[in-house]
């Protein structure tokens, strides 16, 4: 509603304030109706006659005020209501009281400005400023009415109100800190603006009291400051730099605000930090100023430093963008800012070096993984001598932010093309980052900072496996640094073993390898004593890391030997022999509270102590002239203690088992290996000991277990027992068992379980029983346990049950107990079955089946090896139903625990090696059991599909169990051909990881411990190794090898039928095929004669079908092969060019590539028939429809001509002499030529050799890699450890002429060389100016959208005629981006739908739009002709005008016509001009939005030429 329209409807009102009056009623009649758009314009409307008409008296000045302002702003309260229609009402009822305060008496502008610095100042203070009735000025109306009481208006303010002014500021800044709101901010700033404008005076002092606040807020984290510095960068930046009064430029801690926003998380900071980076820098360059900051900022307007900024801020702003082809281009230009901060002659470089830390941060925000590993290249790269990152005090970012920043496990890949085992990206560089640090860093206290500060940021952190592996092998790689104490030792220890508790064994023992590695490297032997040290050790676990005879215990033992050479304090050797005697009186030394818990860590602590000093030559074994203590002392105080207890009846036992439980340990960490001198001398000392220590264990059993706590003692004593028993030789030690096990017997034929006493004696005699069981050797031991068994059925085995009267043990700590004793009785139980043949009446399968289904842990292994061992004779009773019935129980047994820990592969072993046995395996076909151990087989390869492992097992026991030839199992076998899933991106990641570690060998102690394979591949390794085992010379072998053939055939043959058409390279068919395929060639040595001819048609067959490459080639192969040891399948060769050439491209070929191969293995009588028939065939095949297929016909009759001509076959080489002109345009340079000369340059056709070749790597290796699968389907002859020595296939190829060959077709990028380094080209980003940005959008729309700035007087584009919103939306867009003056749709309703704002992009916040619906186009029209507008319509009519003919008047009214009829005839006639756009294509019509984009542009582009001359001319 503009005033013309209004001054027409109150027509009857004789001036001003009659008009005023007028609209004071309307707005208290309409004022439930506030929110509504003609609500404002009426305010407006009030607004300009106050401010416009000179007549108009503060009577009337004071109604609007109290009838209207007030009352409104009373109502308004965008505190609680923020929605656009309340702000917008608020901008409307401001700007009105701002303009009637103007000419109000000064006393009412005074009373307002103080009840709004009262609520100021409640607001600011955390007071309530709500009155209690409910009416009350919101704090967006108290700032708004401010910033408009202020706003500008060429007046003068008295003195009381210039003090209130300056008041009003104060009040202002000080509420800011107190808003959250961004609106109300940018409200607050404004007012502020309006102040300082109003009164220039103190300027200095206002500035300062903002700042002050933007540093407070900064310090806080808060991004207040950004919107501070942006809202007043008039103030602090002006233009002018004359104007300066507060120079933030030259303030380090402005800088740091803007280096901190240039990596903030919240978008609106980044915006407002690159908007303040363009204007100071520009600011710069054009006043031509210097500016030098404390440290962090220079500019000389000598110095070209404008390019270097651009650079900086054009990076900037492309990393908002999310598509990496946008980014990539910028990137090279790191590379000059990189430069930039190289320190010059004068010690200042163009960048302080903290700018790129800013920019590295936000590239390290980025989504897109291509940019983080880019970034975290050029940081690992960076040569720190050049780049004064360190230098300039920027190591806690790299220790801190930027060591974090490789959290992410995606940045640690494998390169593209590397083979399998190499290096992952970063890894290397992550070591070369480290030494370069190392080595810039060259002061030791501040070379023990920084890696003090790295390895804290890693143990205060939490890490996934593999970044935290690979940074500390870069670590572990660093030079040796003594910045360890015994506080880093504890911290190192504590952090590693929290954060490795729940990995995998295998990189928890690598991790372990490199932290011992960087342990020897980095600890400072000054500052830690020798048992800290060793203390530490305890961290490194026996079977993952630190193990006797490993590489990392040499490490260890090399260090200490020369540790102690060097004569330091406390590490000298005698220092050491002094700490292992103390440590082990120590150890020995009994508690004043006479606990007999031993701590484990100290243990192995004291046991790592005296074997490490041992093979570092520190500790001798014997006393000598020179050597006053050895481990010969030591070694005797331990076996006298255990030697005195039979003769000292009160010598305490807890000191007993303390000197039993280091013997014990020794004897476990020294093995038991008869060439190690070591492990015979603690043997000699622990067998003077076996006696004693057996009675030490029957005392125990009789006097001393008889509580929960006695638990461990037990397990010592088991353990101290199974080594008595497996190493000692003596008569005394048997019959101190004998007399061990009859007290064992008795408690637990005599005790009942009425207390927990009972019990807990009950589970010592059992596990003392089980023990004895399980390793006894003695035969006349063996016999007496026997007859003592097999009477003992009555509580052998037996429940374990918890008294009822007992309340203090736990239901898990009893479970516990339960567990050991049912997996005791069991032992017993098994030692029972091994050694007696009739034992059905002990122990029956329900019995078994019963104590199964309760059982855990070791007792589940134990109870399967039982039914192991009693299946067997329920299949010579012919109880078939039962084994049956066995195998599906347990079977749920099995499947129940899947997944539950690391026990499930025990299980599933001690399963498989019992369902599968040989007399299970053995049955006939048509046998229940056959039927269920197929369908328990099946289930397992359905498994192993989703958990690696399990199919390796059942293999495993198959080849081990099942006797050729395996007739039963052949489907299984046939799956175990095919076997492999296609893994995910994570598996990848860590099988790349897991080969890395491999292939670092025995300088791992992991990988001597426990080798780590691909589970999956490693099915089919053991099955080739099984096939390969296998003697085509051996009838049963021979029939066994044709049965698998014609199972895996028929598999193939269903895998075709169910995926008809090509597969994707790579994928599971792909792959599966391709495996069964390695099989047929693999086997082809069995394929007999009477079998030949079917086998070889299959393939043929085969050559129909749609395949990938690798497939054919292995088909291929086979045909060669069968046709060279039977001949006479050359026949079938010939008959199927025909059939193969109306199905198949690809097979033809195949065809011909065998044909290419054959014909030198032919007889030399066959030669020449052969050549004939076959140049006679190829040759019509050069002159075929199909481009494939001519390329390949070319090709071999190339090769049968050379090959023709090597043999000598002149008869062929004169019938066929007219192929001569075949082979003229071969010589010609064009695309053919080309063609056949690179297929003339395949491995296959020019390399293979099909005997030659033949061999294990060829078929599984290097195959695979040439036809380009992924290398997860190559397996190495590294992996073969099982192959028999001889066979009829060799494992490696004898020549490596195939293995040399370069992979199939790849593409290959093209780089420019021309272009210089760190130069790009152009870039597809819209750099936008400062002065074009707005800081703020949101903020400023909401506060400017009841009003959108009106263009000029130009182009109207009308669109009332179009219906199709996403036409619509791109209009839009099109407008605001080339100046229209006003957006004409026929419905406002369009602006609110989603596809018109996607397409828009934000346009229709900025444009005016009006809408007009299509009725009302001729009123419309006619009133914008009377404005003095030409309407021009954009259509093809008998009088049109072309485009190009056609001058833009500068008011130009542009209708559009509809999508599909145009223009109306009846609006047409209102038009003074149509114009067409010329065309010269078939089509006569373009898109609608394309032709108001070519008129909107022709419009633009004509009066941008107009302007340029006026400009020029004046």
């Amino acid at each position: 509603m503009d005033f013309m329209t209004v001054k027409d409807i109150a027509a009857e009102a004789v001036n001003s304030i009659k008009l005023i009056e007028q609209l004071v009623k309307r707005v208290k009649t309409e004022k439930d109706n506030k929110t509504d758009p003609e609500f404002c314009d009426l305010l407006y409307l009030l607004e300009g006659i106050i401010s416009t008409e000179q007549d108009v008296g503060t009577d009337c000045i004071h109604k609007v005020l109290d009838e209207v302002c007030l009352p409104l702003l009373f109502k308004i309260h965008p505190s609680f209501d923020s929605n656009v229609e309340n702000v917008a009402l608020l901008t409307s009822v401001s700007s009105l009281c701002g303009a009637c305060l103007l000419k109000a008496e000064e006393t009412r502008v005074v009373d307002l400005i103080e009840q709004c610095l009262g609520i100021l100042t409640s607001y600011s203070q955390g007071a309530d400023w709500k009155s209690e009735d409910g009416e009350f000025m919101d704090i967006y109306c108290c700032v708004s009415v401010l910033q408009h009481v202020f706003k500008p208006r060429g007046n003068k303010f008295s003195s009381s109100i210039q003090k209130k002014l300056l008041q009003s500021y104060i009040n202002v800044v000080q509420s800011i800190k107190c808003m959250q709101d961004n609106l109300l901010i940018n409200m607050a700033l404004n007012c502020l603006k309006n102040m300082m404008n109003i009164c220039v005076n103190e300027n200095f002092d206002k500035l300062s009291a903002v700042w002050e606040l933007i540093c407070k807020e900064f310090a806080e984290g808060n991004e207040k400051p950004y919107i501070l510095l942006c809202g007043m960068a008039s103030h602090f930046f002006p233009v002018v730099n004359d104007n300066v009064v507060f120079d933030l430029k030259c303030k380090d801690d402005f800088w740091r605000i803007v280096q901190q926003g240039v990596s903030r998380k919240v978008p609106s900071s980044r915006k407002q930090t690159m908007y303040l980076l363009k204007r100071v820098t520009d600011m710069c360059h054009s006043c031509n100023v210097g500016v030098q900051s404390e440290t962090l900022f220079h500019w000389k307007p000598k110095d070209n430093l404008l390019e270097v900024w651009e650079d900086y801020i054009l990076i900037l702003e492309t990393l908002e963008e999310k598509q990496v082809h946008i980014i990539k281009p910028v990137l090279p230009r790191l590379s000059k800012l990189i430069k930039a901060t190289q320190i010059d002659q004068n010690g200042q470089g163009v960048l302080h070096s903290s700018w790129l830390t800013a920019i590295f941060r936000r590239l390290l925000m980025h989504e897109n993984i291509f940019i983080l590993r880019y970034t975290v290249d050029i940081i690992l790269k960076l040569d720190f001598q050049c780049c004064p990152m360190l230098k300039q005090c920027q190591e806690k970012y790299l220790c801190e932010d930027f060591l974090l920043s490789l959290q992410e496990p995606k940045l640690f890949i494998r390169k593209e093309g590397a083979p399998a085992g190499s290096s992952l990206t970063c890894s290397e560089a992550l070591a070369g980052f480290f030494q370069n640090c190392w080595h810039v860093l060259d002061n030791p206290s501040t070379q023990t900072s920084f890696f003090r500060r790295i390895l804290t940021t890693i143990v205060e952190n939490t890490w996934s496996p593999v970044p935290l592996l690979l940074i500390f092998e870069a670590l572990s790689k660093t030079p040796a640094i003594p910045i360890l104490d015994s506080a880093g030792l504890q911290d190192l220890k504590n952090g590693v073993s929290s954060e490795t508790r729940t990995w995998d064994s295998f990189t928890r023992g690598a991790m372990l390898c490199f932290c011992g590695q960087i342990l020897l490297n980095l600890i400072n032997i000054e500052k830690v004593l020798p048992l800290e040290f060793f203390f530490t050790l305890t961290m490194f676990t026996r079977s993952e890391s630190l193990c006797r005879g490993t590489c990392f215990w040499k490490e260890v033992s090399d260090w200490l030997k020369t540790v102690t050479n060097l004569g330091l304090r406390n590490w000298t050797a005698d220092d050491i022999k002094s700490c292992i005697k103390n440590q082990t009186v120590k150890f020995l030394t009994i508690r004043d509270d006479n606990v007999s818990v031993t701590d484990e860590a100290d243990v192995l602590m004291t046991i790592r102590l005296i074997l490490l000093s041992v093979d570092a030559d520190i500790l001798p074994l014997k006393t000598s002239e020179q050597e006053i203590y050895s481990l010969t002392h030591t070694l005797q105080s331990l076996i006298k203690i255990i030697n005195d207890f039979p003769t000292h009846p009160y010598m305490s036992s807890i000191k007993v088992e303390k000197a039993l439980k280091l013997m014990v340990g020794l004897m476990a960490e020294v093995g038991d290996s008869e060439e190690d001198e070591v492990s015979q001398f603690i043997k000699t000392f622990m067998d003077t000991a076996a006696v004693s220590g057996t009675l030490f264990i029957q005392q125990q059993l009789t006097e001393g277990w008889k509580q929960m706590s006695d638990l461990p003692s037990m397990n010592l004593c088991c353990d101290a027992l199974s080594l008595v028993m497996s190493k000692s030789c003596y008569a005394d030690v048997g019959k101190a068992m004998k007399q061990l096990s009859m007290r064992c017997f008795h408690f637990l034929r005599t005790l009942k379980q009425d207390s927990v006493e009972q019990q807990i004696i009950r589970l010592g005699a059992s596990m003392i029983l089980g023990t004895i069981a399980q390793h006894v050797t003695d035969q006349k031991l063996l016999r007496h346990l026997l007859t003592q068994i097999q009477s003992a059925s009555s509580f052998i085995p037996s429940t374990f049950v918890k008294p009822h009267s007992d309340t203090c043990i736990s239901q898990k700590e009893w479970g516990r107990m339960a567990s050991d004793f049912m997996t005791s009785q069991w032992k017993t139980v098994l030692f029972l079955l091994k050694n007696s043949k009739s034992c059905d009446s002990f122990v029956t399968m329900d019995k078994c089946l019963e104590y199964l289904s309760v059982s855990s842990g070791d007792a589940t292994i134990i109870i399967f090896r039982c039914i192991k061992l009693l299946l067997p004779m329920k299949v010579d009773d012919g109880k078939l139903d039962t084994v049956v019935e066995v195998l599906k129980v347990s079977w749920a047994y099995l499947k129940e625990h899947q997944g539950k820990g690391t026990s499930y592969w025990h299980y599933l072993e001690a399963y498989t090696e019992m369902a599968f046995q040989k007399p299970l395996t053995t049955q006939s076909r048509d046998s229940p059991v056959t039927h269920k151990l197929l369908q328990i087989a099946n289930d397992l390869l359905e498994i192993g599909e989703e958990k690696s492992g399990v199919v390796n097992v059942l293999l495993n026991r198959l080849i081990i169990d099942c006797p050729i030839p395996m007739e039963n199992f052949l489907p299984v076998i046939v799956q175990c051909c095919m076997f492999g899933p296609v893994y995910k991106k994570q598996d990848k990641q860590l099988i790349d990881v897991f080969s890395y570690i491999s292939s670092l060998g025995s300088k791992l102690s992991i990988n001597q411990l426990q080798p780590w394979f691909p589970k999956n591949l490693m099915v089919k390794v053991r099955l080739v190794e099984f096939l390969c085992h296998l003697d085509p010379q051996n009838s049963l072998h021979y029939s066994f090898g044709n049965f698998l053939l014609s199972g895996i055939c028929k598999k193939y043959q269903e895998m075709v039928t169910i995926s008809s058409g090509n597969t994707y390279s790579n994928s599971l068919p792909h792959r599966q095929k391709n495996r069964l395929m390695q099989c047929v060639l693999l086997l082809e040595p069995f394929i007999s004669q009477t079998e030949s001819d079917k086998i070889f048609s299959l393939l043929l067959d085969f050559f129909g079908e749609e395949m990938q490459p690798s497939v054919r080639h292995y088909q291929e192969w086979a045909c060669m092969r069968l046709i060279g040891r039977f001949p006479n399948l050359v026949s079938n060769l010939w008959s199927a060019f025909s059939v193969i050439q109306k199905k198949s491209t690809p097979g033809l070929s195949s065809l011909m590539l065998i044909t290419s191969h054959i014909g030198p293995l032919q007889t030399t009588e066959s030669q020449e028939k052969f050549y004939d028939t076959a140049i006679s065939q190829i040759l019509s095949l050069c002159l075929a429809h199909h481009f494939q297929t001519r390329i390949h016909a070319l090709a071999v009759l190339s090769l049968l001509w050379d090959q023709c001509k090597r043999l000598n076959l002149q008869g062929v080489i004169n019938r066929h002499s007219i192929i001569q002109v075949c082979f003229l345009q071969l010589a010609e340079d064009n695309n053919t030529a080309k063609n056949v000369k690179k297929l003339l340059e395949n491995y296959f056709l020019a390399n293979l050799d099909i005997h030659r070749d033949y061999s294990v790597e060829t078929l599984f290796h290097t195959m695979p890699r040439l036809s380009l699968l992924f290398d997860d389907e190559w397996i190495s002859p590294q992996y073969f450890n099982m192959y028999p020595k001889t066979s009829y296939i060799p494992l490696t190829n004898p020549d490596s002429t195939l293995a040399k060959c370069k992979e199939g077709a790849q593409s290959s990028k093209v780089q420019n060389d021309s272009e210089p380094e760190g130069t790009i080209g152009d870039i597809q980003k819209k750099i936008m100016p400062w002065r074009l940005m707005n800081p703020d959008d949101v903020n400023i729309e909401e506060m400017e959208n009841p009003k959108h700035r009106r263009r000029s007087e130009g182009l109207i584009l009308v669109t009332s005629l179009i219906d199709k919103v996403p036409n619509l939306g791109g209009l839009c867009r099109t407008s605001e981006i080339f100046g229209v003056s006003e957006f004409v749709l026929n419905k406002l309703a369009y602006v609110e739908d989603k596809v018109f704002q996607t397409l828009s992009v934000t346009a229709h916040k900025w444009l005016p739009i009006r809408e007009v619906f299509y009725a009302h186009l001729p009123e419309y029209f006619q009133q914008k002709k009377s404005q003095g507008y030409t309407l021009v319509g954009v259509e093809q009519t008998a009088n049109s005008v072309s485009l190009n003919d056609f001058k833009f008047p500068a008011k130009t009214l542009l209708l559009l016509g509809n999508e599909k009829e145009g223009i109306p005839a009846d609006l047409i006639s209102l038009l003074d001009v149509c114009v067409e756009i010329p065309q010269q294509g078939v089509i006569r019509s373009l898109n609608v939005h394309v032709s108001g984009a070519i008129l909107v542009w022709e419009y633009r582009r004509q009066h941008m030429i107009k302007d340029k001359i006026s400009a020029s001319s004046s």
